[in-house]
């Protein structure tokens, strides 16, 4: 019977004959050499299995912001985002296609160019993560410098965080009044009612603010590192497959870390302005009368309806597109965060894409961004 003895078992073989002979010898070569037996078919089933869980992470960021800066980086004539659908997106796409003849190539046992297609798959991915990153970041340190500030400078009962933690603290004045024992109909309370949630609030917006800038410092520093990586590489040798997958993965940090401080920043938004989301109670899809100002029905992205109405504001975790207290332009970023695309959210819930019949409540206004007359399959 014939044995076959695989080259790496060699190996081993001849290291510890020779280990009785020069011992610091082999045990300085099996520390500096790492011996390794792994095949063209393993490394391309890794970087497959590697590549598509990133291609479909990547799929929602992509479409959720395809250029930068988003949405004014897009034609405005819905005919021509066909045609021009963003760099991001086309990125992507071109991501999407070498993977699949790469695949292709892989069902064929034909490794060595599966393996080559994958490669040029990471390289595409990595170039589209590397625009995406700096979009999460900038993005994010807009959302929350816009968090802390007034939502409505105009608004004299709008505050910014270091207004609530002047005026609000343990030892303000504000604070006081709330304290005060008070006998009807003696004493008469001197402060608005409305303004006791700045107080019952102020501890956990300080804190969401500080977590979420430290989320976008930690987010730079995993961009900042992925970025490092390519000025390490000699300008004689190129980047290895197991750089660009590091570099990928750090990106991916970065994004993550970024999403969570637009978390921060949907929190604080939350905490500031929680009569915001009254039209979403109101039987009328109104909002509050206050003093002379009449209710009136909001638009959301362009619609007008009895949001009351809309059978996917009743569960109890509200959908963050619905979310009235946060502003509406960054509704695509709390979309996001969640891992999922904003214009199939929006068609889903407030278009009713899918309820065929009679609409469970009338669109009053709709002045949202047209769709195509003839889209064309996602390529």
């Amino acid at each position: 019977m014939i044995i076959h003895i695989s080259n790496k078992t060699k190996k081993i073989f001849f290291y510890l004959n020779q280990l009785k002979k020069y011992p610091l010898l082999v045990i300085f070569l099996i520390i500096s050499q790492k011996i390794s037996g792994e095949s063209v078919a393993e490394k391309a089933t890794f970087h497959r299995n590697y590549i598509i869980a990133t291609l479909r992470l990547v799929q929602t960021m992509a479409y959720n912001f395809p250029c930068d800066p988003y949405p004014e980086c897009l034609p405005p004539d819905p005919e021509k985002k066909i045609k021009d659908p963003g760099l991001h997106v086309t990125l992507y796409r071109k991501a999407k296609r070498t993977y699949q003849e790469g695949i292709v190539y892989f069902y064929e046992k034909n490794y060595v160019n599966a393996y080559s297609k994958f490669l040029e798959t990471q390289g595409v991915i990595d170039k589209l993560l590397e625009y995406l990153s700096q979009q999460y970041i900038d993005r994010a340190e807009l959302m929350l410098r816009e968090a802390i500030e007034k939502k409505n400078p105009n608004e004299p009962t709008d505050m910014s965080v270091v207004d609530i933690s002047i005026d609000y603290g343990p030892n303000s004045k504000q604070r006081k009044y709330f304290a005060k024992p008070m006998e009807k109909p003696v004493d008469v309370r001197n402060y608005d009612p409305r303004n006791f949630h700045w107080a019952t609030n102020k501890y956990f917006i300080e804190q969401s603010t500080q977590v979420g800038y430290e989320n976008l410092e930690k987010s730079k520093r995993a961009r900042k590192l992925a970025v490092s990586l390519q000025t390490e590489v000699s300008k004689t040798k190129d980047i290895t497959p197991d750089m660009i997958v590091k570099r990928i993965d750090y990106y991916k940090q970065s994004i993550e870390l970024s999403r969570q401080a637009k978390k921060n920043a949907e929190f604080i938004f939350a905490l500031k302005y929680p009569y915001d989301n009254y039209p979403l109670h109101n039987p009328f899809g109104k909002t509050e009368k206050i003093d002379e100002k009449q209710g009136e029905v909001p638009s959301l992205h362009g619609v007008k309806m009895n949001w009351s109405e809309n059978p996917y504001v009743l569960p109890k975790n509200l959908h963050p597109i619905f979310d009235f207290r946060v502003p509406e332009k960054w509704h695509v970023d709390t979309v996001d965060l969640r891992g999922m695309r904003f214009d199939e959210e929006f068609d889903r819930m407030i278009k009713f894409r899918y309820i065929k019949g009679k609409k469970p409540t009338e669109i009053l206004e709709d002045k949202s961004d047209p769709k195509p007359t003839k889209p064309i399959p996602d390529l």
